[in-house]
């Protein structure tokens, strides 16, 4: 038997998108994004005697020496063979010599094979983050502002080291929040001078016609000025969908919002 590992051809498209169509209950996003992975790089195949039978994509973040591990898919027919833990291996190695110094990937909290994998590879559990869905719709202008600077909402990003963009966890370090506050990415609403809700808005780079938000804070209050903008923006930008994640445990009930899936936001250091 051979085994080989190399880079994605857009030859591989077919064969790979064949066996991702049932990998989760709802499906699979693979097709969305196997172009622009290709484009990007770092995009991985394993292939026994030349089939190709498994993929990992890994993204490298530079400035923050991070790579972000995504898109890890085994044929269901090639499974218990210890290829994904391959493919991560070919990824973090590549990472490494690219000055990357952690590793990351989300994992949903109920695939416990997944877990487990990443355990054996020595990445442990960070934060607990929560997907919920919401739709577009026009709604009267809300009491919302853009961050005017870092210092007015520096101690709330203290706890939350990360925003999502296409669903990579990009880290919160002080350059890229100003570069968000600059933007106009981060958005505040208020009660009375406090802030009862921020969050960082981005458009996914992947997923088209979506507005994803990372939910760092809300209240009672802010919940129900927050989101109404960001469903009229959405509705206004004509995006179909909306995603919101937050490591809040629970949100203030609002009308429409749905909780979809947990994630486990997994790191190691690769040093």
């Amino acid at each position: 038997m051979q085994l080989t590992i190399r880079n994605a051809l857009s030859s591989d498209k077919k064969t790979v998108l064949d066996f991702c169509k049932s990998t989760f209950s709802w499906g699979d996003y693979i097709h969305y994004v196997w172009d622009n992975w290709l484009d990007e790089g770092n995009f991985f195949v394993l292939c026994e005697n030349r089939h190709s039978v498994a993929i990992c994509h890994g993204f490298i973040i530079k400035n923050a020496k991070l790579v972000w591990i995504e898109g890890i898919r085994v044929n269901p027919n090639y499974r218990q063979k210890g290829y994904a833990k391959k493919l991560v291996t070919k990824v973090e190695t590549v990472a490494k010599k690219n000055g990357c110094k952690l590793a990351a990937m989300i994992i949903e909290s109920n695939n416990f094979k997944s877990l487990k994998l990443a355990s054996k590879l020595h990445y442990t559990k960070n934060k607990k983050w929560n997907y919920y869905i919401l739709t577009p719709t026009k709604h009267r202008t809300t009491n919302i502002q853009q961050a005017k600077s870092p210092k007015e909402i520096a101690k709330y990003l203290v706890d939350s080291e990360f925003y999502i963009r296409s669903w990579r966890w990009i880290p919160l370090d002080a350059k890229t929040i100003s570069s968000l506050v600059k933007e106009k990415k981060i958005i505040i609403s208020k009660n009375q001078n406090h802030i009862d809700s921020l969050g960082i808005i981005t458009e996914s780079d992947h997923f088209e016609k979506t507005m994803m938000l990372t939910l760092i804070y809300t209240t009672k209050s802010g919940i129900k000025k927050i989101l109404p903008y960001i469903q009229n923006l959405a509705y206004e930008k004509k995006f179909e969908r909306i995603q919101i994640l937050t490591k809040m445990r629970t949100l203030p009930t609002y009308s429409g919002l749905e909780k979809r899936l947990t994630f486990y936001h997994m790191t190691k250091n690769l040093d």
